[in-house]
């Protein structure tokens, strides 16, 4: 069983677009979608319309739509929230409606078979890892909305009681929450923060030292996660380390053309060269055959 394992990003998740399209061009097709953040965005997107005509859509929507959509964070509005106490620097109705307008919100993940849809979260009360998707009747927009909910950028989503935030505080690559579930081949597309490979300082300001910093935290927890899972038995494991030329800035989703570009130009040139087992025939029914139990 073959997984797609999307890690956080935000405004990067475009990058990730430009990536599925180069690895669906090359016939990799994923039995398994796992996404945190702007990856459980892709993530449920892809699962939704599969193919290549579902993969053209989603890199017109990051490159047309999330522009007009995202507008990058302002100094006085984000000011006057924290004065006024509120739980974040944005509302998240820009981002509901965003998802609404594309996804149905009565969806469930029963809906998902083919490829099978997770995404996770952290619950806040405990910061325990929920993973939507292992409950069919789970709704998958309570699952995007929990996973996406980047503190201090987005409020918790509440479902059931229990307040969610983003996942990637806990996991940003989750590829053991795909081995767990039986994937036995794994593609794990990272989206990286640029100044990290350059060992550049953050620019001035509050919210460059918060992305950078959260951007270090979670490139290192990332890595770890990914090298303690190579240590699986059986397990074919593929990091796509997506890397972008320039820094388009935190939040800031004007760039997202050349970001889809540096994704499908990465992959391209990872997949020239790296090596993927022929899946073994019984163990292939074996494993769906299992699922299906």
């Amino acid at each position: 069983m073959k997984a797609f394992v999307l890690s956080g990003g935000g405004n990067y998740g475009a990058i990730q677009a430009g990536a599925l399209e180069a690895l669906l061009a090359h016939g990799h097709k994923p039995d398994m979608l796992v996404g945190v953040s702007a990856g459980a965005l892709n993530a449920a997107w892809l699962a939704g319309h599969p193919g290549q005509k579902g993969i053209e859509q989603l890199v017109r929507m990051w490159r047309d739509i999330a522009p007009r959509t995202f507008v990058p964070l302002t100094q006085l509005p984000t000011l006057l929230r924290l004065v006024r106490g509120q739980s974040s620097l944005l509302a998240n109705d820009e981002l509901l409606r965003f998802i609404t307008r594309f996804i149905p919100p009565e969806t469930k993940f029963a809906e998902f078979s083919n490829p099978h849809l997770f995404m996770t979260a952290a619950r806040l009360s405990d910061g325990a890892l929920k993973v939507f998707g292992d409950n069919p009747k789970d709704n998958l927009l309570d699952g995007l909305m929990s996973s996406t909910a980047l503190p201090p950028i987005f409020p918790p989503w509440q479902v059931n009681g229990e307040a969610y935030v983003d996942g990637g505080l806990i996991s940003n690559l989750p590829v053991q929450i795909a081995l767990e579930r039986g994937a036995k081949e794994i593609i794990a597309l990272q989206t990286c923060h640029p100044l990290l490979k350059k060992h550049r300082e953050p620019g001035n300001g509050i919210v460059a030292y918060l992305a950078h910093t959260m951007a270090l935290m979670i490139k290192n927890q990332a890595e770890r996660e990914f090298e303690a899972a190579r240590w699986t038995r059986g397990a074919n494991l593929h990091l796509i380390q997506l890397w972008p030329d320039q820094d388009p800035g935190f939040w800031d989703f004007q760039h997202a053309a050349d970001l889809i570009s540096t994704g499908r130009r990465i992959t391209e040139a990872y997949l020239q060269e790296a090596e993927f087992k022929r899946p073994n025939q019984f163990q292939t029914w074996l494993q769906k055959l299992r699922w299906r139990n």
